[in-house]
Formats: C-alpha cells, structure tokens, sequence
C-alpha cells in the first residue's frame, strides 16, 4: 500500500514533509500530489477516506492530510478529518470541496479549507507548513 521510497513507518527518522491524499478525483489527486512531490514532499495518495483511515491505522505517520469530503466508501473527508483529530492530532488537515460553504463544518477540524479545483495546490499548502514550522 506505501511506495517503497515512503519513510512515514514507525519510528523513521523525520526529514521531509510527509503528506496523505485522500480524494477520489483521479485527475485532481495527480495534480496535487505532483505539485507536492516538486515541493520535495513524500505523497501517498488513496482515493477513499476508508483507504485513508485504513492506512493511518498501521501507524504510518504524516504531517498533512489533504481530503475531499464526498468520497465513495462508508466514511467521508469529515469522518476521516474527525478519526485524524481524534488519533493524530499533530497532523495538519486541509480539506477540498465543491461546495463553497454551503456546509456546516467545525472549523477545528482543519486548518485550511479550499475550493476545488486548486491547481498546484503545492503552493498554497507551503505557506501552511511554514507558518506551522515557524509556530512550533
């Protein structure tokens, strides 16, 4: 399920920002995750939450999560925000949609909420990180 160049297993030495894709959309979730590889970035990218809080169950770390919220599957991106809040709690979560706050969402569930689509989103994600680096 990981590439074999991902260095997230347990107890791997941290040098590089480790992010986790979790959205549906074959063409999106490949523009993201190329924009974030050029950062340097490690990606693994799954296209369902299911395959996401599966993954993150194995105790595979990551600092970000970038999530859609309708996704196929029993859980959906708020259902996997809600599980990465509760289980990992330093990982940062931003969250793609649609949908242009027509929803009601707890804003402590993420840090970063974006309207899709986002080409390279890489950018934008940065300055997040670095703000968080910055702060810790």
């Amino acid at each position: 399920m990981l590439p074999a160049f991902f260095s997230g297993s347990v107890g791997a030495v941290k040098d590089v920002t480790r992010v986790l894709i979790a959205e549906d959309e074959f063409l999106l979730r490949l523009d993201a995750a190329d924009s974030m590889r050029r950062l340097g970035w490690e990606v693994v990218e799954v296209s369902s939450a299911d395959e996401a809080i599966e993954l993150l169950r194995y105790r595979v770390t990551f600092d970000l999560l970038v999530t859609d919220i309708d996704m196929p599957g029993q859980a959906d991106g708020l259902d996997l925000a809600r599980y990465v809040r509760s289980a990992h709690s330093e990982m940062k979560i931003v969250i793609m949609s649609e949908d242009r706050g027509d929803r009601s969402i707890d804003p402590h569930l993420f840090e970063l909420m974006v309207v899709k689509p986002l080409w390279n989103v890489g950018e934008t994600l940065i300055k997040l990180m670095e703000a968080n680096r910055n702060a810790g």
